[in-house]
């Protein structure tokens, strides 16, 4: 009879989950500067999109480190905030780029269209003032450093704790198995806008997560979180074409019938969410 034993990485069995929070996060940083200097040489719909991307990236991971300790208040007020503040800016920004293009797509009448181009113009002014006062690479370097001088700490105070695993895989490992139950409740119960919202933005840390600081990458999530990416495109459109076009009922047909289809679609892929998933090892003996 065949045996299957399962190992977890070396690197990530010897290594201290400071030390692996602290790569993880520096990772992201370079990544991220470079969209945003591309996004301050031309705001232009892609480069919104891959900025915010970027952004939501690094909080993903910090929101593993900022369990850990590794938040202090002057770096939240000088350096969190005002880039949680950015991101919200280029979301709303990105909401109205989908929404141009899925009230086109549903053949909504031109001076529908229009105001909602009109609104995106005024959001992209408020992006272009934001920006003037975002440096992305004394950003960067301004988080390294305070990376670097946090870590430090930290270390010393693991030194001297008597956690059983100080391994960085003991640490992820709980860390998002209780994210992972939560996902699963949400999932369980989530059929309004608002539940399914909740559940795409957890979906999305989860897959974020697994990648960022495990490498992983997972078709199904790909999958979850596009499918409720498009649902939520929808329920945020339809009380706006209810307001600018109420007389547009075809709209609002398509746009359900089209919604139907798509919470179909999630219901048969939610089946197929990867709780568990982990790098490692798999070995094989008779």
């Amino acid at each position: 009879m065949q045996e299957t034993s399962y190992t977890p990485p070396e690197h990530l069995s010897s290594e201290s989950w400071v030390e692996f929070e602290l790569r993880s996060a520096s990772n992201l940083l370079q990544p991220m500067v470079s969209e945003l200097k591309k996004l301050k040489l031309r705001v232009i719909k892609e480069r919104v999109h891959k900025s915010r991307v970027s952004l939501r990236r690094w909080f993903s991971v910090w929101s593993l480190l900022e369990q850990d300790g590794w938040e202090r208040k002057k770096f939240k007020k000088g350096v969190l905030t005002p880039l949680r503040s950015f991101l919200k800016e280029l979301g709303e920004l990105r909401d109205s780029d989908v929404n141009i293009e899925t009230a086109e797509k549903l053949g909504c009448d031109k001076n529908t269209i229009d105001e909602f181009k009109k609104k995106r113009k005024k959001l992209k002014k408020a992006i272009d003032a934001s920006l003037k006062e975002i440096q992305p690479e004394k950003l960067r370097d301004d988080i390294e450093a305070y990376l670097e001088e946090r870590a430090l700490d930290l270390s010393k105070k693991l030194a001297e704790s008597d956690e059983a695993d100080h391994s960085a895989f003991a640490h992820f490992d709980r860390y998002i198995s209780e994210h992972e139950q939560s996902v699963r409740i949400l999932s369980e119960r989530a059929t309004t806008p608002e539940s399914l919202h909740k559940l795409r933005l957890a979906i999305k840390k989860w897959r974020y997560l697994l990648t960022e600081c495990m490498g992983l990458t997972n078709l199904d999530l790909v999958r979850a979180q596009t499918l409720l990416g498009e649902i939520h495109d929808f329920d945020r459109l339809e009380p706006v074409l209810k307001e600018s076009a109420p007389d547009d009922k075809e709209s609002l047909i398509r746009l359900r019938k089209e919604r139907a289809t798509l919470v179909k679609e999630f219901e048969k892929c939610k089946k197929d969410l990867p709780y568990g998933l982990r790098p490692g090892l798999i070995s094989y003996a008779r």
